[in-house]
């Protein structure tokens, strides 16, 4: 992947702007920024809105994993010495681990669904 000459991020060809000069190896974000292009021309550019709703939707699908994951770790470091609690919480963990991934399988496409919805067209443009 190219890395962009103003910020050094590593991205897409898809990001890049198209030119010679100062234009060459330049993301979108960085040439509006730099004032070489506008917003108008700018490939692939995430209005804040749009990173919200896609923020959003990869919390949703990534959020119980994590949560899980913090469930576990709470339970190993302080719940498996507490009596009663401990075995409640187990339980739970034990059930929602086995759930996990099922309800991860099942909502696979309207993750990726989301996720084409939210990402917006682009047309390469020649010489890319």
């Amino acid at each position: 992947m190219p890395l962009c000459r103003s910020c050094n991020g590593t991205y897409p060809r898809e990001h890049f702007i198209h030119g010679n000069g100062p234009r060459t190896q330049i993301c979108g974000r960085c040439g509006i920024e730099q004032g070489l292009i506008s917003k108008d021309e700018a490939p692939l550019l995430f209005d804040d809105a749009l990173v919200a709703a896609r923020l959003s939707t990869v919390s949703r699908r990534w959020g119980p994993t994590i949560t899980l994951l913090l469930g576990w770790s709470l339970w190993i470091s302080v719940l498996s010495g507490v009596k009663p609690w401990g075995a409640y919480v187990l339980a739970l963990l034990g059930l929602a681990t086995l759930l996990l991934p099922a309800q991860l399988l099942f909502y696979r496409a309207k993750y990726a669904g989301d996720m084409a919805r939210l990402t917006p067209a682009h047309d390469r443009p020649k010489g890319h």
